[in-house]
């Protein structure tokens, strides 16, 4: 396969015999699928994309959904495999396996029902990528991706619109469990043969000199991971059945601006237009007052007095820039301006004492927090006390407000330019002396409004700063070298599960949510929350900026201490699923144990784009 997603040439062995449980399909190194012969449908469905035979999986929800009360009988003849309905003489629907997949196909039979594919979420968070036109659909053509697994590239040259819908919490506890379902529609009287095809691949950017290297096979198979559609609302999101996080979507972008073409002129960047088109005509994210509906988790959080976290401004606004930068659509920029310089201002508006930084509206203070999950903090790390200035909100907006102004200068708005150019280097000028604390080498995670560091050795804060430049080469090595000696102190070395957000403990005192299962501590003798959740929990979350910030460095064997661990890790597909604690695998402790809920979070993949950018 070539680098980048090209489809997989593939070999199959022996066809299939009609059983008693259903159609068992051919097992190669890439595919291995069942075949329902009461009506059309998979009992067995696994991808390998890599073609490593990776197929003991299949994540098919077979107990969720309706049951179909119509009666099909099953024919296979010359690779074919024939749905026919109540007996009549054309097939309803048709499956045979193709050189680089497999294709459905329907013919019109009056009462036909849809192929249905439904995925089961406990056991692999699948998604479609594509474009969401309304609720509940996807266009064609799109990517089935299942992480950990494989893509699908899915076409069709009859049906534009498909039926894609994803729940995790629903009225029939009986069928309760988390799911992604695909709906393909069978042929009408309008459209008497419509036909489906699916082409395996591994979509990825390439690498040179990587292709025969199996410790970059995790990077190969979840590039793609970082990308999950939520159809209930249409933008990206945690998981596809998850919130979509405004203070996130710049992440995204950034994984996108690497990312090669998905499927016919569908590109990753095209995912986070969607996205930021819907939130500049006002849909709300997690992150912003009010942010509620079908995949809510606090119908109403207040966030500090302010409409919104202190990161997601900045945040929408990088994944805007990114989205010009790939595609330089004036059009776009033009129509979009307006929105755009509103996001600007709100983070000029945040800086309340005009000193470069923006200020968040709770103080930050020790025990200032009631400990409620209604208040929350600074940024997208939101059981931590975070507050008034913020070293990692404030790093998104010198990137933000630096990025802008090329938009700004496109459209030839001088005083926006030097607006925004100004602010940028306020930020620039007082952010180290402001964060720095030099009785530990590194810089803290917020300032508070009494005046006091807040300091837990915060490896994302110091890794985000370097990698935005807001520190010189050797002010990072200094925190670089303060951070690793912090590490082997505190005896920290599991790297196949990521890293810490912080080293040491924060204590309840600066914690926001006092429940030890999510970091909090009952007290501070007890310490009963550390390692759960973000109060020193362990994941891929912002782990890229760490690596990022080495390979600025030139500290390329630092980096590839972490980043091959990782590497391994995502090939075992240790960041996604349920543990036996009842808790999943998207944050554990330093020993392992998980304390996770959501599944799979996608925010632990963003690793996979130092590969893309920096290794050689």
């Amino acid at each position: 396969m070539a680098a980048g997603g090209a489809g997989l040439a593939m070999t199959f062995g022996p066809a299939g015999n009609l059983l008693a449980k259903g159609v068992e399909g051919k097992l190669s190194r890439y595919f291995k699928y069942k075949l329902n012969e009461k009506y059309p449908g998979f009992t067995y469905f696994s991808v390998d994309s890599l073609g490593k035979k990776k197929l003991g999986l299949s994540p098919l929800d077979l107990k969720g959904g309706p049951r179909p009360k119509k009666e099909f009988t099953s024919k296979r003849s010359r690779g074919i495999t024939r749905h026919y309905l109540n007996g009549s003489s054309t097939p309803a629907w048709e499956f045979a396996e193709t050189p680089k997949g497999f294709m459905l196909r329907s013919y019109y039979v009056k009462g036909n029902l849809p192929w249905v594919i439904r995925f089961d979420q406990t056991k692999n968070h699948a998604t479609m990528l594509g474009i969401i036109p309304e609720k509940d659909k996807v266009n064609l053509p799109g990517v089935l991706h299942m992480p950990d697994m494989g893509s699908f590239r899915v076409r069709s040259e009859q049906v534009k619109v498909i039926g894609y819908e994803g729940r995790r919490f629903t009225a029939d506890q009986a069928h309760a469990r988390k799911y992604v379902q695909l709906s393909f529609p069978a042929a009408t009287r309008d459209k008497k043969m419509v036909k489906y095809d699916f082409e395996i691949a591994a979509i990825y950017p390439a690498v040179p000199g990587i292709e025969n290297d199996p410790r970059f096979d995790g990077y190969r198979r979840n590039y793609l991971n970082t990308f999950q559609v939520n159809p209930n609302v249409g933008v990206l999101a945690n998981n596809s059945t998850s919130d979509s996080c405004a203070f996130v979507q710049y992440g995204y972008s950034e994984v996108a601006t690497k990312a090669p073409e998905l499927v016919d002129g569908l590109r990753a960047i095209d995912l986070v237009k969607m996205t930021v088109d819907r939130y500049l005509d006002g849909m709300k994210g997690y992150g912003m007052f009010g942010y509620g509906g079908d995949v809510q988790v606090f119908s109403i959080t207040r966030w500090g007095g302010q409409n919104a976290s202190l990161d997601t401004f900045p945040s929408l606004l990088i994944a805007a820039c990114n989205y010009y930068k790939v595609t330089k659509d004036k059009e776009w920029l033009k129509e979009k301006y307006k929105g755009l310089i509103n996001w600007a201002e709100e983070i000029l508006y945040r800086d309340k004492d005009l000193d470069g930084l923006m200020e968040y509206g709770y103080s930050g203070n020790s025990n200032s927090y009631p400990g409620r999950s209604d208040e929350r903090p600074s940024n997208w790390w939101d059981t931590i006390g975070f507050g008034h200035k913020d070293a990692y909100s404030n790093a998104l907006a010198y990137s933000a407000l630096t990025r802008f102004v090329e938009l700004v200068k496109v459209m030839g708005d001088k005083f926006s330019e030097d607006r925004y150019a100004k602010q940028a280097a306020k930020i620039k000028e007082i952010y180290y002396k402001t964060f720095y604390n030099p009785r530990t080498g590194v810089l803290a995670g917020w300032k508070s409004e009494d005046g006091k560091l807040h300091d837990y050795y915060f490896t994302f804060v110091n890794g985000v700063a370097i990698t935005y430049d807001l520190v010189t080469k050797e002010q990072g090595n200094g925190i670089m070298d303060a951070l690793f000696a912090k590490m082997k102190e505190v005896g920290y070395t599991n790297f196949e599960k990521g890293l810490p957000g912080n080293l040491v403990m924060v204590p309840r005192k600066d914690y926001t949510h006092y429940d030890p299962r999510w970091g909090g501590n009952t007290n501070d003798k007890l310490k009963d929350g550390w390692q759960h959740y973000e109060n020193g929990g362990v994941s891929g979350n912002y782990v890229y900026f760490t690596l990022k910030a080495l390979y600025r460095l030139g500290r390329k064997k630092d980096a590839e201490r972490i980043l091959f661990p990782m590497l391994r890790a995502y090939e075992k597909g240790a960041f996604q699923g349920e543990c036996e604690n009842g808790m999943t695998k998207d944050w554990q402790t330093w020993d392992g144990e998980c304390w996770g809920y959501e599944g799979f979070l996608v925010d632990n993949y963003w690793t996979l784009l130092a590969v893309a950018e920096e290794y050689r």
